[in-house]
Formats: structure tokens, C-alpha cells, sequence
């Protein structure tokens, strides 16, 4: 294309400076015509039909001005296509450097590539383990890539006061104040083996039991695995995550008057259409983590779907979602466990064993759950509901408790600073509670809270908390306030570091 372009600019240049020498010469000057011989009277006149001197004159300027003006227009467009060739020149100079960059970039990814496909198949030079740092902390992986450990490492303490008004068994108002060391947890997630055998301990010494996760799981496809030891039970949206990634120091109050906690068991999880879609199904002891102390096992399935894409596991839009992102699921819980009739009842002669088996009578569990959440460009929306039935048999009527919490938050600076406000309202079970301690705890809690949270590090891991809560417990029967602190005012601020 060059080539060619010079050939046409050395053509109008030439052609330029032809028309320029035309010009420039003077037009030569006509000899004298001879003087006309006389013609008849008949016919006209010679000089008639010819140009007069003056007349001759006009039409050369003329002819002089219009090929001046053809000369300035040839001569502008002669500049303007240079102009193209120097703009086309820089702009292939500027092709060319980003071609050069891209090969760049492309010959280090083949090397990270080539390095990583080391560690997997153990040709990196014959180490027992390397380590890899991240932002997150740090990963051991063994040179065959069958082994990986990945240890994390969460401080959390909390200051808490408590301003709570004085009920009708109390001798002074319930007021608290002081600091906790609420989490001092060890984490350690990887596989052996290979990858689809892997597995999460999870130690926090400021817990009772000091054991939360224990499990391994079998991945049989990419969407498609298999959990078996102690986990959390799949039951509520907010209990399931993190705590080092909630939004507020704690749970809401419907989260924890519902909350199922762990247990030990198998779980079918699976994650088809690339997360879009996920399903928890379990059977566990139902004994609270114990060893079952009946023959009957406990049912918990969740299932989940999520259009638009997997959201993360944690509570807020740290990531700033450019685009929306919603999911609605279900859950479903099922259980026997013994009567708690003496403790409601306070009678210790009561009969527990009305179907004369021998054994005491169970009282069947049903819970249920709806769970919503939704991101978009920093804001976060999450909302649930919570249903239990308790069924004794026999005599006994049945007892059924309902809850359910809003939540939204926003980044004010993104990925720095955010604002939270939550809502709730829950019924409380209160099982194998005692007539007195309900009176003297209430049976229903609606709750009002709002919090602001720093992230240190743009993550969950280094964040700074303070939320304010105000709490009300009354009986759900008769509509009176708790006999202990009805009225809760609750601050509380926190620090957390982890990896």
C-alpha cells in the first residue's frame, strides 16, 4: 500500500511542477497579421469575425487563473495525502508494538503454564514440596501435585455493652460490658491424592467443642461430589456461610432461634450448569453432632438456583458486580428427637412413653426455609424465612414457630467502606425448655440492627466492625415483655485479621 502511495504522490508532484512551469512561461506574441486585401462591397469585413488585441489579452488571464487554481488544489491534496501516509505510518508502528507486547505476554503465560504443568506431573526439578504465596496466605503442594494443604488463620475479638431495661425478675437492670475473644481458628483445606479427594479441618480454641468441620469429600465430576464427617447441616442461607464473612459481628436473631448448627453425616452436593444451579442433599445423626441415640436419622435437602451466575459465598457485593445477580432457594429439614414434655410440662411423673414401646416418645421436626439474595454494583439484598413444627403424638398438640429477617448493605467506597441495616422478627422454639425460663427469656425477639464495616485489605480477612442493635423479647403467647432485660440496647465493635 505504501509503494503505491509514493508512486501517486511522485506523479502529482511532477504533475505540479508542469502545470507551474506553464504558467510561470509568458505566452508568446502573435506576428502582425498582413493587411487584408479589399473585398467586395458584397462581404463582410475580416476584422468583424476576429478577436481584437484587448479581447485576446482577457482570455490568456483567464486561462492563466484557472490553471493557478488548479495548480493550489493539486498542490493541497498533494499535502493532505501526505499527511494520511505519515498518520498510517505511526499508526502501523503503534500495530506493531502492540503485536510485540502480546507476543510478550503470550510467551509468559506458556512459561507459567510450563511450570504449572511441572508441579502437576513432578519434572520441576525434584523437590519434596513447594510453596506458593498468595495475597490469602500460602498453599504446599507436593511436586506430583497429589498432595495440596492450604492452612488459614482468623483472630476475631469483640468489645459488646449491653444497656437493657429491668424486667420482672430482675433485681437491677441486666446491663454487660467487656471483651471476647470470639474466634481463634485453624483451617486447614487440600486434597490427597489427587484432586478429587479433599478435605477441610476446621479447629477454633474459642469455641465449646473446639471442633467445628471435619469431612472429606469425593468430587466424582467437576459438578458432582460426595461429603462425608461433620459439616454444617444445609439448612439456611446465613448460617451456612463463613462467619468471618457476615456483615454483622453475628447472625440475625430468626438466623439463630432456627439455626441447626453441624452434624455428622453424608451430603450429595452438586453444582450443574456451571453453579447455576446447586442441591444439597443429607442424612445425618440429628443428635446435635452426637452419636444418635435413636434408630431414626435425620433429612436435610436444599436446593438453589441462580440465573444469571453463581454469586460468592460471603454476605455484601466486595466484588462490585458490574452486572446483576440474584438466587432464590429452598430448604427442608426433618427429624425425630426425644419428648422435651417433662422440662415444658415441669412434671416429673409425666408419661413419655405413650405407645408402650419401651422406649421414650420422639417428637417430629419439620423446618423449612425460603432464601433470596441479590448483588449489583456494590449493594447487596438477601431476605429469609424460617418455619418449624414440632409434633409430639400422643395427647400432645402440635407447636409451629415462624421467622424471617431482611438485610441490605452498600459500599460506599467500593471494595473499603460499607453500611448494613437489618430487620427481623422470629418466633423462638425454645426446646426442651423449662415454663420458667421461657417466661423469664420470652418466646418471640424482633430485631433492629444496623453496622458499618472498613476492609482493611479490599477482603473479608483484615476488616474493622461496629453495629448497633436493638432487641425486644416478649412471650408470644400473652404478648407481655421477657421477666429478664425485655429491652436490649447492644453495640459492639470488632477486629478481625486472618489469612
Amino acid at each position: 500500500m505504501r509503494p503505491a502511495a509514493v508512486a501517486l504522490v511522485t506523479a502529482l508532484a511532477a504533475l505540479s511542477g508542469a502545470a507551474s512551469a506553464q504558467t510561470a512561461k509568458p505566452a508568446p506574441a502573435e506576428p502582425p497579421a498582413p493587411a487584408p486585401a479589399a473585398a467586395p462591397a458584397s462581404e463582410p469585413s475580416p476584422s468583424a469575425a476576429a478577436l481584437s488585441p484587448a479581447d485576446a489579452s482577457a482570455k490568456a488571464e483567464a486561462e492563466m487563473a484557472a490553471s493557478r487554481k488548479a495548480v493550489q488544489d493539486l498542490e493541497a491534496q498533494v499535502i493532505e495525502l501526505r499527511r494520511i501516509i505519515e498518520a498510517f505510518d505511526r499508526s502501523r508502528a503503534s500495530v506493531g508494538d502492540m503485536r510485540r507486547r502480546l507476543d510478550e505476554m503470550e510467551a509468559r503465560l506458556r512459561e507459567n503454564d510450563r511450570r504449572d504443568d511441572a508441579l502437576a506431573t513432578g519434572t520441576g526439578g525434584g523437590e519434596t514440596s513447594v510453596f506458593k504465596f498468595r495475597d490469602e496466605g500460602y498453599a504446599m503442594r507436593s511436586p506430583n501435585g497429589h498432595f495440596l494443604l492450604v492452612p488459614h488463620l482468623r483472630l476475631q475479638t469483640v468489645w459488646e455493652g449491653g444497656l437493657a431495661s429491668q424486667g420482672t425478675m430482675d433485681t437491677a437492670p441486666p446491663d454487660t460490658s467487656g471483651f471476647a475473644l470470639t474466634h481463634a481458628e485453624l483451617i486447614l483445606d487440600g486434597h490427597v491424592g489427587g484432586r478429587q479427594f479433599m478435605y477441610r479441618l476446621q479447629l477454633d480454641a474459642a469455641e465449646t467443642p473446639a471442633l467445628n468441620d471435619a469431612y472429606m469429600q469425593v468430587a466424582f465430576t467437576r459438578s458432582l461430589g460426595l461429603r462425608v464427617g461433620r459439616f454444617k447441616v444445609p439448612y439456611g442461607l446465613q448460617r451456612r456461610i463463613y462467619s468471618g464473612d457476615l456483615e454483622f459481628i453475628n447472625i440475625s436473631a430468626p438466623m439463630a432461634a432456627f439455626s441447626l448448627e453441624r452434624d455428622i453425616g453424608l451430603m450429595a452436593i452438586g453444582r450443574p450448569l456451571a453453579g447455576r444451579l446447586q442441591y444439597e442433599f443429607a442424612v445425618l445423626n440429628g443428635a446435635d453432632g452426637q452419636l444418635n441415640d435413636n434408630i431414626d436419622l435425620a433429612y436435610a435437602a436444599r436446593v438453589a438456583a441462580a440465573p444469571w451466575g453463581p454469586l460468592p459465598a460471603g454476605e455484601g457485593d466486595i466484588e462490585w458486580h458490574p452486572e446483576p445477580r440474584a438466587m432464590m432457594g429452598i430448604a427442608g429439614y426433618y427429624n425425630l428427637i426425644p419428648t422435651d414434655v417433662i422440662a415444658r410440662t415441669g412434671d416429673l411423673m409425666v408419661d413419655t412413653d405413650q405407645d408402650n414401646d419401651g422406649r421414650i416418645d420422639n417428637v417430629a421436626v419439620w423446618q423449612g426455609n425460603v432464601e433470596l439474595k441479590a448483588l449489583w454494583r456494590g449493594a447487596a439484598l438477601q431476605a429469609e424465612w424460617f418455619g418449624r413444627t414440632e409434633t409430639p403424638g400422643g395427647i400432645y398438640p402440635s407447636r409451629s414457630y415462624q421467622g424471617a429477617y431482611v438485610q441490605a448493605s452498600y459500599f460506599i467506597i467500593r471494595g473499603r467502606l460499607q453500611v448494613a441495616g437489618r430487620l427481623g422478627q422470629t418466633e423462638i422454639p425454645r426446646y426442651k425448655s423449662t415454663p420458667a425460663e421461657r417466661a423469664r427469656l420470652g418466646t418471640e425477639v424482633s430485631e433492629q440492627s444496623v453496622g458499618i464495616n472498613a476492609y482493611l485489605h479490599g477482603s473479608h480477612r483484615m476488616k474493622l466492625q461496629v453495629d448497633y442493635t436493638h432487641l425486644h423479647f416478649e412471650d408470644a403467647t400473652t404478648g407481655l415483655d421477657a421477666g429478664s432485660g425485655p429491652e436490649v440496647h447492644r453495640l459492639r465493635a470488632a477486629v478481625q485479621l486472618g489469612f
